[in-house]
């Protein structure tokens, strides 16, 4: 099978969760029969190109990348164009030429579009496909991050930024949710991370096909037989990247119900994780006593140095990746019931989920020092999640379907 791969930017380092989702399936794809060709920017944090608007990469997996510019150009074109100012940016500095290229001189069986802001590429598509007898024409599959339509129109419902500025993201949701929209309708395949969004997008979407792909795990992993105890800081601590103004949202939201009790009682709160310093030092001034170490070299001494991990985002969708991190690590974990979906885990028995952030405060406060419980959520859920989540399993379940879309395709 002969694959053209469209995502975002080089994944690697991995170190946000759309970077590990996109580079598991990238790296699991590649481990089936699939001659993978993917095409996106360069990693400005650590490139592999030349810093031109085409540079060809090949890495260890037998993947071979057709890279545009590290660094992207401004938003605010956008505002004159069709598209949102992800899409703008990212479609511009070499990966639409380089698709274009590839999509009308070269022979694919499959085409997939990584995340809602590459639908730039159904232009293309739209116009070849009218063009080509559809028995003819490559699968076009979208691989979802998140339902960006609702998420989209929450960030700008939530935001606290002056006047234009929300306006301006209202405008930005809007088109991202028309966009999505026509990858809905368009493409031949449609995959989601949670079954709770496979259902969202299948409630506006009946007709179309959905496949549920939750993400896997490769990183460190836990010994099941230490423990947690007197010695280990009462502490809490929430990782992840902080760019994003969605996460920004909802750290401020948690913080404002959470640090004072938190820290009334004793216990320690850690935020961790790569963002603008301007963004950290307001945090840091807005609530004193809370450490923001912001990005660092490696997470795992963090998660190792801890009580409990949090998931605490009041809106927004998807699969958390950043969960499977904590419950490798042996951290147990703590967060809200909309916040966590895809686990397989049970509250109380394997987690601490409540409704809303105050319930959440005053259960970590009870739970904090109930080293017999925190011991038993932690073995619980690493041997639940050491089972469930391989993402070998992922890249084959992707490669059955599309195989199994063409043989239904060959025979009607």
């Amino acid at each position: 099978m002969k694959c053209l791969w469209l995502t975002r930017k080089y994944p690697r380092p991995a170190n946000s969760g759309e970077l590990i989702y996109s580079d598991g399936l990238i790296r699991s794809l590649a481990k089936t029969d699939t001659e993978l060709t993917v095409i996106a920017h360069d990693n400005g944090q650590k490139p592999v190109g030349n810093g031109s608007d085409l540079s060809v990469f090949h890495d260890g997996d037998g993947v071979e990348w057709r890279l545009g510019r590290p660094v992207l150009g401004s938003r605010v074109p956008s505002l004159f164009t069709k598209y949102p100012a992800d899409t703008w940016r990212l479609k511009n500095g070499g990966p639409e030429k380089a698709f274009r290229q590839a999509f009308l001189t070269e022979d694919w069986d499959v085409i997939v579009i990584d995340h809602a802001a590459i639908a730039w590429a159904m232009n293309v598509i739209q116009r070849t496909r009218r063009s080509r007898s559809r028995g003819k024409f490559p699968q076009i599959v979208y691989v979802s991050h998140n339902h960006e339509a609702k998420i989209r129109r929450e960030i700008a419902k939530n935001s606290s930024a002056f006047f234009l500025k929300k306006l301006a993201l209202q405008y930005d949701a809007e088109k991202y949710a028309r966009q999505e929209n026509e990858l809905c309708r368009e493409v031949d395949l449609v995959t989601a991370i949670t079954e709770t969004e496979v259902a969202a997008y299948r409630k506006l979407f009946p007709d179309q096909e959905y496949l549920c792909l939750t993400p896997g795990y490769d990183g460190f992993v836990a010994e099941l037989g230490k423990k947690i105890g007197e010695d280990t800081p009462r502490r809490v601590v929430m990782s992840g990247s902080f760019e994003w103004i969605a996460k920004r949202i909802n750290l401020d939201l948690f913080l404002e119900k959470a640090a004072s009790p938190l820290l009334d009682a004793g216990i320690e709160v850690q935020i961790v994780g790569k963002t603008e310093e301007k963004f950290r030092l307001e945090m840091v001034e807005k609530f004193p006593g809370i450490e923001f170490a912001g990005r660092v070299p490696e997470m795992t001494p963090y998660l190792l140095n801890a009580r409990l991990s949090l998931i605490v985002e009041e809106f927004g969708g998807g699969f958390k990746l950043k969960a499977l991190d904590y419950i490798f690590h042996g951290l147990p974990l703590a967060g809200l019931k909309n916040a966590v979906d895809g686990l397989p885990l049970s509250s109380p028995e394997n987690i601490l989920l409540e409704p809303d952030t105050e319930a959440l405060v005053a259960s970590i406060i009870l739970c904090i020092d109930d080293m017999d419980r925190l011991n038993r959520m932690r073995e619980t859920s690493l041997k639940i999640c050491c089972e469930s989540f391989q993402w070998e399993t992922r890249g084959r379940v992707l490669y059955e379907r599309i195989l199994n879309r063409s043989c239904r395709l060959s025979e009607e």
